[in-house]
């Protein structure tokens, strides 16, 4: 009796162990397709007082989220987020602030980044799709240009062209300086001026940013916004060239028309008197 007795123990041994083994495989199976990171579930707790969104490059875009619903909704996106190895290293377009009670957790945002968009000190996530999609877009002005990012990079790109020749000659440092353009810096993100400075060095390859260092360059193109709506873009684009102390003003009139933008480029020589007087 003891051999059957012996073999229905191996027997129950090997069951256990095998189910044991299954377990954890399904688990593991369960934990990779898991659908929520489960770093964001306290915001599903009910203590979440305020969520501030900031605008890091204009100070005066902020807006607050209280409605339950509201944080609810981001919840249900930063739950799908990725967890990253490693941040994006653009520019934050956004900072967000969560505070419950005495504590305030911190966020970067870049918007549209592909990896590692979303981060704070300890872990970094990437987000699958704009924040602004479903929350910032509700909340936005609604006065933004149709096609803002065409109508905006291509005209600083077209007074580029035109003044090609002065831009490379001589190995000049070219800076764009777009951070005193207060009306549209909330419109402005990391990666459009990835995608727009890729293709302005194409034109002149010594090209960056103006990020408080307008001194360290030889030639600035200023750009500021002189009224917009979704049909209409105004602005001035001026290239100062310090070495030779010669500044170029330009007028530009960008036009929505059967869904496409028309781009107008004016001198002070040439500028109808119309588009002057209205200016």
């Amino acid at each position: 009796m003891k051999k059957p007795i012996k073999s229905i123990i191996t027997i129950l041994v090997i069951i256990l162990s095998f189910n044991l083994t299954s377990c954890t495989l399904i688990d593991n199976i369960k934990g990779k397709f898991k659908k929520d990171n489960g770093y964001f579930d306290y915001l599903l707790s009910g203590k979440v007082d305020v969520i501030s969104i900031q605008s890091v490059r204009d100070k005066s875009f902020k807006f607050l989220v209280t409605d339950e619903k509201a944080i609810q909704s981001m919840h249900e996106l930063l739950s799908k987020a990725k967890v990253s190895e490693e941040k994006s290293d653009l520019q934050p377009d956004y900072i967000f602030e969560i505070k419950m009670g005495s504590e305030i957790k911190q966020f970067n945002y870049i918007v549209g980044a592909y990896e590692g968009n979303f981060y704070d000190e300890n872990e970094n996530f990437t987000v699958s799709k704009r924040l602004d999609e479903s929350i910032i877009q509700n909340l936005s002005i609604i006065r933004k240009p149709r096609d803002f990012e065409y109508i905006y990079y291509n005209s600083i790109l077209d007074v580029m062209n035109l003044k090609k020749e002065v831009l490379n000659n001589g190995n000049n440092k070219i800076g764009i300086d777009v951070e005193n353009d207060i009306d549209c810096l909330k419109y402005i993100f990391s990666t459009d001026i990835e995608d727009f400075l890729s293709r302005a060095r194409k034109i002149t390859s010594n090209v960056e940013i103006v990020n408080n260092n307008e001194e360290d360059f030889d030639i600035v193109i200023k750009v500021k916004n002189r009224g917009h709506n979704t049909t209409v873009y105004k602005s001035n684009i001026t290239v100062e060239d310090k070495k030779n102390k010669v500044e170029y003003y330009y007028y530009i009139v960008g036009e929505n028309e059967f869904k496409e933008w028309n781009i107008d480029i004016y001198t002070k020589d040439n500028v109808p008197k119309e588009v002057e007087k209205n200016w």
